[in-house]
């Protein structure tokens, strides 16, 4: 059976419209192929297949046995065919795919979890594999080809990517609400100082920050505990560990939850923009593309409630800010 390798799908089109139509040259004319060329594709399909598949009548053309299972298989492959068309089109078109995503657990706390979630929601054609990272991992990992496109803290332009804004958020320190400093509208860095302090761990945008900030005023920060995430640190703070200094939308639920207050960080610097980033030599791939218009499009209203921090879907890393 040679022609269940050999054939084309304009064959079997033509084949299954002729028996369908009783009439070659009705199938010819629907088709807008020349007769004899439709003929003649048919009359190949039956060499190639070794037996018959219509037979001429006087009121038209009919199926052999072995022509109906043809036209069964025919119209398998054409629908198989079809729906592959569609499918690349939907590649094409950003609609289908698959996207690698590093974030921040800053954004992603603050609001990129959410805003992916509707994503998906409204995309499920499009598969995403997300992992959690700190900023500077996460440009690394777009610079290496390791993800398509990363959501970060913006410390600063980087060379070979472009970046494109994604709102922002502002620090700010986090207190037990009976402690000295909790009923204070704002505070300066240099306020804090002398404080015990609850950190992040060293690799994160926010310590590297902070421990710059120190070093400027000629101090070094007491730090006293350090963990991995918002949700720990929230909780070292209100067992009375020390203080310390967070991203204030992101961490308001967990704040409210352990009845923390959050005070301003007010310094021009405590003000931080989050931004999407891509390879600025390479246009992103529609799927890439389609999850940005959607992130950088009006923000919806984020649900005001305690919940966990989020998790990468592919793989597991130390929390990153």
């Amino acid at each position: 059976m040679r022609a269940l390798l050999s054939h084309d799908l304009q064959t079997l089109r033509i084949f299954l419209t002729a028996c369908e139509l009783r009439s070659m040259s009705k199938a010819s004319e629907r088709l807008n192929i020349a007769l004899s060329a439709a003929s003649r594709r048919v009359g190949l399909l039956e060499h190639e297949v070794g037996t018959r598949l219509i037979v001429r009548r006087p009121h038209g053309i009919e199926p052999t046995a072995a022509g109906i299972t043809m036209m069964n298989y025919a119209r398998d492959v054409l629908r198989l065919g079809e729906k592959l068309q569609v499918n690349l089109e939907e590649h094409r078109l950003g609609v289908r795919g698959y996207v690698r995503v590093c974030a921040s657990s800053s954004v992603l706390v603050h609001r990129l979890a959410h805003d992916l979630s509707r994503f998906v929601a409204a995309n499920p054609q499009i598969k995403l594999d997300l992992e959690e990272r700190p900023s500077e991992s996460t440009i690394d990992a777009v610079l290496h080809k390791q993800a398509d496109l990363g959501v970060i803290v913006k410390s600063g332009e980087v060379d070979g990517l472009a970046v494109t804004p994604y709102e922002g958020d502002q620090l700010a320190v986090a207190l037990p609400g009976d402690h000295p400093l909790a009923g204070r509208k704002a505070l300066a860095f240099a306020d804090i100082l002398d404080e015990d302090l609850v950190a992040l761990e060293s690799g994160t945008a926010v310590h590297r920050l902070l421990s710059f900030r120190a070093r400027e005023l000629g101090r070094v920060m007491k730090t006293r505990v350090q963990v991995r995430s918002f949700e720990v640190m929230c909780l070292m703070i209100s067992e009375g560990l020390g203080i310390g200094i967070l991203p204030e939308k992101a961490v308001q639920p967990l704040a409210d939850a352990m009845g923390l207050r959050l005070v301003r960080l007010a310094e021009p610097w405590a003000a931080r923009e989050y931004a999407i980033c891509v390879l600025a030599a390479e246009e992103p791939a529609p799927p890439a593309r389609r999850l940005i218009d959607f992130l950088t499009d009006k923000p919806a209203t984020i649900p005001k409630r305690p919940r966990p921090l989020g998790r990468s879907a592919a793989r597991k890393v130390p929390a990153g800010r």
